[in-house]
């Protein structure tokens, strides 16, 4: 049983930049893609939950697929998120991706009529990793889509059934699961930890691997923290953790998306409010927003 290529490093999930009409401000992802690529991150997982892929037409997607693939130049890894309430949405996005030959497609399944089983679920990616044969898939695993099904049973039953079936982008707290999913047929599957806060965790656990949002302007935080974990700096981990820990405070009390946006500014990149039903921030937040990361940044 041979095991699928394992991802190693960052990947960014970058915010989709929308301008002050609420338009894609399409000239802002080459500026996202130089810096991904300038910080030694390995790719790029677009169209996601931080990309408000399903905020966006099938339309836009496409573009910001094509965008991405052009602004990436081969030197970043693109996973594309191809999930939508239609599979038709997923065939059309599926295609495209396949067309462009990008390093591997993703999705959160339907979640309005959602798959109810284990076996449903795997017919679902079936069905839709075959629209995009020439790229690798992974299953987007997220408390956040409603759909909590085993993961370990997802990798047994999906073996062998989803030809290009490469893992999971596991997003969830639950350590012992993803451990279950890592161990799984021999560790043939390429499981990738995507809870920015629980980064040392998984980092303890074997995972080499990491999608996630706060990468996107905080890269530097987690080299750190993979520096000092190879050398037993326990101290410096503990500390590079307390800052992604709040961090992520910060994400939640602002509202994630939005809040992720304003933090792009540190990287010199404008990337807009966040489309409804998402709440835009006033200024006073994003001053606010500014001035705290900025102190947790140096530690204060």
């Amino acid at each position: 049983m041979s095991k699928t290529e394992h991802l190693t490093g960052l990947i960014a999930a970058p915010h989709t930049p929308f301008d002050k009409n609420g338009e894609i401000a399409w000239e802002i992802i080459p500026q996202q893609a130089e810096l991904l690529i300038r910080k030694g991150l390995t790719g790029a997982y677009i169209s996601g939950s931080t990309g408000e892929g399903i905020s966006c037409s099938v339309e836009e997607r496409l573009k910001v697929m094509e965008r991405w693939h052009e602004a990436a130049q081969g030197k970043l890894k693109l996973i594309v998120h191809i999930g939508a309430l239609s599979l038709k949405d997923v065939e059309t996005l599926g295609r495209r991706a396949d067309e462009l030959g990008v390093f591997a497609v993703s999705l959160v399944p339907a979640n309005y009529f959602k798959p109810a089983t284990v076996e449903l679920l795997v017919r679902y990616c079936r069905k839709a990793a075959a629209f995009a044969p020439h790229c690798r898939f992974y299953y987007y695993h997220s408390s956040l889509s409603g759909i909590n099904l085993p993961m370990p049973e997802f990798l047994e039953k999906a073996d062998g059934v989803i030809p290009t079936l490469a893992g999971i982008k596991f997003n969830s707290m639950n350590l012992y699961e993803y451990q279950l999913c890592r161990r799984a047929l021999g560790g043939k599957y390429d499981i990738v930890y995507g809870t920015d806060e629980f980064y040392a965790g998984a980092r303890a656990l074997g995972a080499r691997g990491f999608i996630g949002s706060t990468y996107n302007y905080q890269s530097d935080l987690y080299f750190e923290i993979d520096r000092a974990f190879d050398r037993g700096d326990w101290e410096a981990v503990e500390a590079g953790m307390n800052k992604v820990c709040r961090g992520v405070d910060l994400l939640v009390r602002y509202g994630g998306v939005a809040c992720g946006k304003v933090l792009m500014a540190t990287q010199g990149i404008d990337a807009g409010d966040p489309r409804l039903p998402l709440a835009a921030l006033t200024t006073e937040q994003k001053q606010s927003i500014l001035r705290e990361y900025e102190e947790i940044m140096s530690g204060k």
